[in-house]
């Protein structure tokens, strides 16, 4: 899902992009939005939505410092800054809520949340936050392949890591020599929404698989599975033997 990842990650991982155009920084709000709704879809409680509101608010901010810059040539810093440390700790809490779902244990994200936002503070740094997002993001699309095959859904299952590489392939591109050059941001941009785009089908699919089972998404994968009653006797469990002449009755 996310690498550089989900969200934006790949269109906002360089921390100085070159001179934007306002079409190229309006079009950046794709790939954010369709991040938020994959992210959104994938949650399965209330904690997940808390984490993917972050992750959307910290895409919106980066997509909203672009286009002040190339709009106004305004710089708001803050808003650049607040892309990474958004997107770790409602990645964070969208991996934890996935974690709960699927029975899997918890601590080690959260001992590896805390470490990252102690050593971002002493550092007075988003490095770390950085590092973390983009593991994270990856990690989401795991657990959303899990998700999506325990639900039966290949297709959803398969598309995860789709996305995944598709963001991946981004890497080498960015410090290609003509990475400044605007229609090559064109070209970098439309791959970013395109592998976003994915991810959102991705967990589109995923909710639909768990939805189209009659359950409710929250405790779709908590619930334990019922013996079905016997088809061909229709013994429901509420027939009893009478004392007198083995016969039976219902109650």
């Amino acid at each position: 899902m996310f690498m550089d990842v989900l969200p934006i990650l790949a269109s906002a991982a360089e921390e100085q992009p070159p001179a934007l155009s306002v079409a190229l920084a309006v079009e950046d709000f794709a790939p954010t939005l369709l991040a938020f709704a994959g992210f959104l879809l994938l949650a399965p409680s209330a904690l997940g939505r808390i984490g993917a509101v972050l992750m959307g608010a910290g895409g919106a901010a980066k997509s909203t410092w672009k286009l002040l810059h190339a709009a106004w040539s305004i710089d708001v810093d803050w808003l650049d800054d607040l892309l990474f440390p958004l997107l770790a700790a409602g990645g964070l809490l969208l991996a934890l809520s996935l974690h709960r779902s699927l029975r899997w244990w918890r601590w080690p994200l959260l001992l590896i949340g805390t470490g990252v936002a102690t050593l971002a503070a002493q550092a007075r740094s988003v490095q770390p936050a950085f590092v973390f997002a983009t593991a994270i993001v990856i990690w989401i699309s795991v657990l959303g392949t899990v998700r999506a095959w325990k639900h039966g859904n290949a297709l959803a299952a398969g598309l995860f890591p789709v996305s995944v590489l598709a963001v991946i392939v981004l890497v080498p591109l960015r410090g290609h020599a003509a990475s400044d050059a605007l229609a090559f941001q064109w070209v970098q941009q439309g791959m970013n929404t395109m592998a976003q785009g994915i991810f959102f089908v991705a967990a589109l699919l995923t909710y639909r698989a768990v939805k189209g089972k009659g359950k409710d998404f929250t405790d779709a994968d908590t619930v334990d599975r019922q013996w079905p009653a016997d088809e061909h006797t229709g013994y429901d469990g509420t027939r009893r033997y009478e004392p007198q002449g083995g016969r039976r009755r219902r109650p």
